[in-house]
């Protein structure tokens, strides 16, 4: 078909209605327009060293992919954290299922240890998902409004979104690898209401668990509503006269048809497969522990609790994000960006979520919310899969609140994805009812030509937040350290500028190592590395790996008696006593140069008393000082010539004075100071 220049707009719109015919072309540029994503996004071998929520979800996930293994027989952990007493142990992430990890697994298995082709080939996988996600709306869609032309707009205009779009190649099975399983759910709840394929439901709810929990959220409101709307029907058939009393019989009516629905079978099926994996998950991460940990204290089991808010451990300053009425602007602040595409977004960034939340969008995602709201109650149709689709995302917020309601979990709002597709739905079908096929014919390609706009304007936002030239040196360095450390203990210098938004990248590019953190090359923990990896490079001093740029491998023992020459260098003497204390780069340092046994034997005290009360925990409020004490063994290293060295990290707020010494702790209570020292900061000591 071809469009002349002199043709008038209603010719053309004729013409773009007559293709309605074409069973085949809506989903072909469905897909063309999807495709756009593989050219303008997921480009990136690497991670950047921006602090930012994709980057951090993506190094994490793919360090858990890395120690994926028959070795560790399957168990999910981030890094393994070497003891004292040779007994290892992890840094555990066994609450989510396995699936997407094996998937991703399975995609890098062919590129050995290429740490960059990895990462692309991970990223390339999401972005699959990405595509499958927006095929199975658009299949849902096309069943639910008889009309592929609808489904085609109204995918395209809800795909632009700018966190799907942003977080389309993100490794992680909480972003689109989730979308992918609630969708394909979708479907199948579709199809079950249609044609009552109930097996189908059953099959993609499970392969939907095996990828990630958001379906939960789904399948929630969808089995509420569909056991109410049967024990309407059973209460309300009167169809033949009731041997029993009304009253009795209307009950055992209800009753008898709820427990054979196959709505609550699907809720038994969702439950018991999702407790499955969970079980192996945790006895996974039991055995993993060496069986010395109770179950309920599993980290993955904390976690849960944590999640749920069972039990709460937020300081106060987080805890105010859970007050109800910030909680639900920043999930209406949610829905506003979810809903307007990225190419009507202008101000949207990933690190918004470091800034106040805009009224602007506040005010979009209410109307949207209430919109939807009077579209279902108006549309009528197909009102329990629509609602349960548009409320998919509170079923999941309001439980997890704990988890949901902070700022930096912008991933969260993925699933208000269901709000978008619900209300762009609704409009569409007036619309068609107002104006007929000619108008969603040329919104149809207004809607696709908007999609491949918003993802071409994403991947300029995602690469001008990268430093490539950076990252690919760092990786390269990386590829070094990790042939020469291969079965040893690495120790990483846990310096501001080396750590600020790059741990998970460490835990990626050093998986397979053990991991120690420390502080100016002092381990926290008692065991003892091989080598230190640090992105300072001090003068004079040789690397192991001297043709690196970025990142530099030191062995252990020669790195360690330089950081001991260079503190009294470097360091400013606060206290002069039975430990010398020295303030270096917001850390103390306390140094012994003749060390006996017992001089590490006892517990180091150390109160911080900060410039602003608000700075303390809340707890700790009360008593106008932060606790910070701490034993050798966590902070401290001995060196050859019975030299101690602990290092204590300071907070990062203003303190007026610190009180810090030893102290022994007597059978009947009582303590007796060793030695003892008090400092006092004025306004510009730090």
């Amino acid at each position: 078909m071809t469009f002349s220049p002199k043709e008038t707009p209603q010719t053309v719109l004729h013409k773009l209605a007559s293709l309605q015919s074409s069973a085949w072309l809506p989903p072909a540029m469905l897909l063309l327009a999807l495709s756009s994503v593989f050219l303008f996004g997921g480009s990136r071998g690497y991670f950047g060293a921006t602090g930012s929520m994709h980057d951090q979800l993506s190094a994490k996930n793919m360090a858990i992919v890395e120690n994926l293994s028959i070795e560790h027989h399957f168990l999910m952990f981030i890094r393994q954290i070497p003891q004292a007493d040779d007994k290892p142990t992890y840094h555990l992430y066994s609450r989510f299922p396995i699936g997407s990890y094996a998937l991703i697994k399975l995609a890098v298995l062919p590129f050995g240890d290429g740490l960059s082709d990895k990462i692309y080939a991970a990223r390339m996988l999401m972005l699959l998902f990405f595509v499958a996600a927006a095929v199975m709306a658009y299949l849902a869609l096309a069943r639910l409004a008889s009309s592929r032309w609808i489904a085609l707009t109204a995918t395209s205009l809800a795909f632009s979104s700018p966190y799907l779009l942003y977080y389309g190649d993100a490794i992680s099975n909480e972003t689109i690898v989730d979308i992918f399983g609630a969708l394909l759910v979708f479907h199948g709840m579709v199809v079950f209401e249609q044609e009552g394929r109930f097996r189908q439901l059953a099959v993609k709810t499970c392969i939907a668990l095996l990828l990630g929990w958001h379906v939960y959220a789904l399948l929630m409101p969808f089995i509420v509503f569909g056991l109410t709307r049967e024990l309407v029907r059973a209460r309300t058939d009167v169809s033949t006269p009731p041997p029993l009393p009304p009253r009795i019989m209307s009950t055992k009516r209800a009753a008898l048809p709820s427990l054979r629905s196959r709505y609550l079978a699907l809720g038994v099926i969702a439950l018991l497969f999702g407790m499955s994996m969970l079980t192996l998950n945790f006895t996974n991460e039991y055995f993993a522990l060496n069986r010395e940990t109770p179950l309920t204290e599993l980290p993955s089991v904390r976690s849960m609790i944590y999640r749920t808010g069972v039990e709460s451990f937020l300081e106060e300053s987080r805890a105010n994000h859970l007050a109800w009425r910030e909680f639900m602007e920043r999930q209406f602040h949610r829905i506003g960006v979810t809903t307007l595409p990225y190419a009507f977004s202008p101000s949207f960034v990933e690190h918004d979520h470091r800034k106040a939340m805009q009224p602007l969008f506040v005010i979009l995602g209410m109307s949207v919310c209430g919109a939807s709201l009077i579209g279902l109650l108006l549309v009528r149709r197909h009102t329990i899969l629509l609602a349960s689709l548009a409320l998919s995302g509170f079923c999941w917020a309001l439980p997890m609140r704990h988890n949901t309601a902070f700022p930096n979990q912008t991933f969260e709002a993925l699933l208000y994805i269901g709000v978008a597709l619900t209300l762009f739905s609704i409009v569409l079908l007036w619309l068609r009812k107002l104006s007929g096929d000619r108008l969603i014919a040329a919104l149809s390609v207004a809607a696709l030509l908007i999609f491949a706009f918003s993802a071409l304007r994403m991947s300029q936002l995602n690469d001008s937040n990268q430093t490539a030239e950076l990252q690919e040196a760092a990786i390269a360095d990386y590829e070094v350290v990790r042939s020469m450390t291969d079965g040893k203990t690495v120790l990483v210098n846990s310096t501001p500028r080396f750590l600020k938004g790059v741990r998970e990248v460490i835990y990626y590019y050093l998986a397979g190592r053990p991991i120690i953190y420390g502080s100016d090359g002092v381990p926290s923990g008692g065991a003892t590395p091989d080598f230190v990896v640090t992105s300072t490079r001090p003068d004079g001093f040789p690397s192991s790996t001297p043709q690196n740029r970025w990142v530099f491998l030191y062995e252990w023992n020669n790195y360690q008696s330089y950081i001991a020459d260079s503190i009294e260098q470097t360091g400013e003497l606060l206290i002069r006593s039975k430990f010398d204390v020295y303030l270096n780069a917001d850390a103390l340092i306390y140094v012994k140069d003749t060390c006996s046994e017992d001089d590490t034997n006892e517990v180091f005290f150390l109160a911080l008393y900060p410039v602003a009360e608000i700075d303390l925990p809340h707890g700790r409020r009360q008593h106008g000082f932060q606790n910070l004490d701490f034993a050798f063994h966590q902070n401290g290293i001995r060196q050859r010539g019975d030299r101690c060295i602990a290092i204590a990290q300071l907070p990062d707020y203003d303190i007026a004075r610190i009180y810090t010494g030893q102290y022994i702790q007597r059978a009947d209570g009582s303590t007796e100071h060793l030695w003892e020292g008090e400092i006092h900061f004025t306004e510009a000591a730090r």
